[in-house]
């Protein structure tokens, strides 16, 4: 990155991890540091990448809020990168700098960068690419996911994937609870069907950083909705 694509992306990360509620400040290097009970735990390279000591993450907590870091830390570099690159979308009646990061079967996805952080857009373009319509817009204001979103939008609309797909962090929370459901409850299922399940836990792992924060909040969830019961033998525990 150049100085100025660094600055960008420290003012980006900054204001995205702000959203999610993390706890940063800047330390004399003018890097990002997080904040978890008043220690710092980890440091943000103006690179997109993370430094933290292993004793420092221990727990499930402070690990999902680490994973999560990281997933906004490397998923801004990403954008900032590409939107400094990028060139300048042009179409009639369209005001403003838009940079074209994507084009596809008459769909474009833009990054805007306006003084309150990156909006991302999905357009239909004209054949003649002359002009756009029907807008989708992203952020900059409302999440960290905005421009994974867009992305995703920009996919769907264009053909690129099926919008079955994809689907919501939250529900494949829920997929994710079924599968331990199923491996932790001694139902009788074959070894095939057993792998298979793991390994679609594991993937599912993989994808959500801040996975065991949703499974505890829809545990939690549940758990509201009757009166408490005798613990049952085998389900997700957690102490």
């Amino acid at each position: 990155m150049t100085t100025e694509i660094k600055k960008e992306y420290v003012r980006e990360l900054e204001r995205n991890l702000h959203k999610e509620g993390v706890s940063v400040s800047q330390n004399e290097d003018g890097l990002l540091t997080l904040t978890l009970d008043g220690k710092e735990v980890c440091e943000v390279t103006d690179s997109g990448g993370v430094r933290y000591c292993q004793d420092d993450v221990v727990g499930d907590t402070r690990r999902a809020k680490l994973d999560r870091v990281i997933n906004i830390a490397a998923s801004t570099a990403e954008y900032v990168q590409l939107i400094a690159k990028a060139p300048q979308l042009k179409a009639s009646g369209l005001e403003g700098d838009f940079r074209l990061l994507a084009n596809f079967n008459h769909m474009v996805l833009a990054g805007h960068p306006t003084k309150y952080g990156i909006q991302f857009v999905t357009w239909e373009q004209s054949p003649d690419q002359t002009s756009l319509a029907h807008g989708h817009y992203y952020g900059p204001d409302d999440c960290a996911d905005n421009y994974t979103i867009a992305k995703q939008d920009f996919a769907t609309r264009s053909g690129l994937v099926h919008l079955g797909a994809f689907l919501t962090p939250d529900q494949l929370t829920e997929v994710y609870r079924s599968i331990h459901e199923t491996l932790e409850n001694n139902c009788p299922i074959t070894e095939r069907r057993k792998k298979r399940l793991e390994f679609a836990a594991r993937k599912i792992e993989q994808g959500i950083p801040d996975l065991w924060a949703r499974v505890e909040l829809s545990i939690q969830e549940e758990s509201e909705l009757k009166p408490m019961q005798p613990p049952q033998k085998g389900g997700m525990q957690f102490v």
